[in-house]
């Protein structure tokens, strides 16, 4: 089941993002870098913040009533020099599970419910960062539909990540 998360759901919102973040990348950038990020850009305050403005969504994604994942959309969000691709675009600007859930169809699930959204609201262009090494996610993003549009670039911490792939799909 997903559900659109409303301001009573952020607790269980900032527990997904912050053990999920921790679960994907401390194996790979270390746990002072992950934990450093989750302190500057995971805390209840900037989750607060995104609650607040209009064009963010939070998505909740439950397996048997149990939350196992979430996803954040921000709605005319244009990625820097790729106006191009369309004229109204919607971002997915996270789109995490907790490993346990991994190959049980939620991120699919989950990808159909926001194309959904992007149709019924007349987005013309889905994008995405990913990490240009992580093939599994790329692999999944390019049986939806979606296509390598460019770089994008993702900060950590005092480091700068330059091998992020910018994803884009067309709505039709």
């Amino acid at each position: 089941m997903i559900h659109v998360a409303t301001q009573k759901d952020l607790p269980i919102v900032l527990y997904l993002a912050q053990s999920t973040f921790r679960e994907k990348w401390t194996p790979i950038d270390g746990e002072e870098l992950v934990e450093h990020y989750i302190l500057d850009n995971m805390q209840i305050s900037h989750f607060e913040q995104d609650f607040s403005n209009p064009d963010i969504l939070f998505l909740l994604i439950f397996d048997d009533a149990i939350p196992m994942g979430y996803a954040k959309i921000i709605k005319n969000c244009i990625p820097e020099n790729y106006a191009h691709l369309g004229k109204l675009f919607l971002k997915i600007d996270k789109l995490y599970f907790l490993e346990q859930t991994h190959r049980k169809g939620l991120g699919s699930k989950t990808m159909e419910y926001i194309i959904q959204i992007a149709q019924k609201e007349l987005f013309d262009t889905l994008w995405l960062g990913v990490w240009g090494q992580n093939t599994q996610a790329i692999t999944f993003y390019q049986k939806l539909g979606f296509t390598q549009a460019g770089k994008w670039f993702f900060k950590m911490g005092d480091k700068i990540f330059d091998d992020e792939w910018l994803m884009s799909k067309t709505i039709s």
